[in-house]
């Protein structure tokens, strides 16, 4: 469930990137040369209440015109928090990105107009995931890919963040997002719709149905693996679902009922098996 959240929790949530232009004279559109200039300051807020972001921020200042090639000639990056420019009058775009919020805004620089405030109305996204209450999933088989809420009219989502790590805070802009959990590399996912308020923080634990099964080719129960084995393991409609030729594979699979084949010495073994939600254990073949 959302719950509040101060700018703290988002300030550290990368570290302090390399400034790529802190300070730079920029040309206005068209023109060429030295000329007046002006220090023009830029900075970001989750939302009107909240303190300036110091961390995490990507500027980009583009010209208002487009190149021959149809696009906005880039004239200057910069990451980190709040940054200032020297910049020539007249009309620039400003591009600001913190994780996957931005906003873009025309800009015209003056004498008097030195100062610009960007509002992103965005908050954070921390996701996680476990198949029992007491049973979290190590990091490095889950992952998280977010999507756009609408669907276009083929019934496809956007994909607007992908491998979001578990536990790690990301910033989206506010609005409504379909979350994709994915643990292991075969059959095991589970989706929710998740809602994002500017300035404060909505965490989320996904539940996955699943266990991790280990196949082994035995001589007798609890002996050692046989190499040179080769394997398929098989739905229940009798679907192919993956092969190895690991001595003893281990896979995540969803609940449900499976068929494991065994290749050894030119023979062939199969055994038929149920996976129970958090239940991992090894799924042995007996050689006859």
């Amino acid at each position: 469930m959302p719950a509040q959240w101060t700018m703290n929790a988002l300030r550290y949530i990368s570290a302090v990137l390399t400034l790529i232009i802190a300070t730079t004279a920029l040309p206005a559109n068209g023109q060429e040369g030295t000329e007046k200039t002006y220090r023009v300051e830029l900075e970001a807020r989750m939302t009107a209440s909240e303190n300036p972001i110091e961390y995490g921020l990507e500027w980009r200042i583009f010209k208002t015109d487009v190149d021959e090639n149809g696009e906005l000639p880039l004239l200057a990056t910069a990451n980190g928090g709040t940054k200032s420019f020297e910049m020539s009058a007249g009309e620039y775009f400003v591009h600001v990105a913190y994780g996957y919020a931005g906003v873009v805004r025309r800009m015209n620089v003056t004498a008097s107009n030195n100062r610009q405030i960007f509002i992103l109305n965005a908050g954070g996204l921390q996701l996680e995931a476990i198949t029992r209450p007491d049973g979290p999933i190590a990091s490095k088989l889950l992952r998280f890919d977010v999507y756009s809420d609408a669907v276009d009219e083929r019934g496809i989502r956007r994909l607007i963040a992908r491998d979001v790590r578990p536990k790690q805070i990301v910033p989206f802009a506010q609005g409504t997002y379909h979350v994709v959990s994915k643990y292991g590399k075969l059959n095991v996912e589970t989706r929710a719709d998740l809602r994002v308020q500017p300035g404060e923080l909505t965490q989320a634990t996904m539940q996955h149905r699943a266990a991790r099964i280990t196949l082994r080719l035995v001589r007798q129960s609890g002996g050692s693996a046989i190499a040179d084995t080769s394997w398929s393991l098989l739905s229940e409609d009798g679907d192919v679902i993956t092969e190895s030729n690991s001595t003893f594979p281990s896979f995540v699979l969803s609940e449900g009922n499976y068929t494991a084949i065994a290749r050894n010495s030119e023979k062939i073994y199969s055994r038929d098996f149920s996976v129970e939600s958090s239940l991992n254990r090894d799924v042995e073949i007996l050689i006859e």
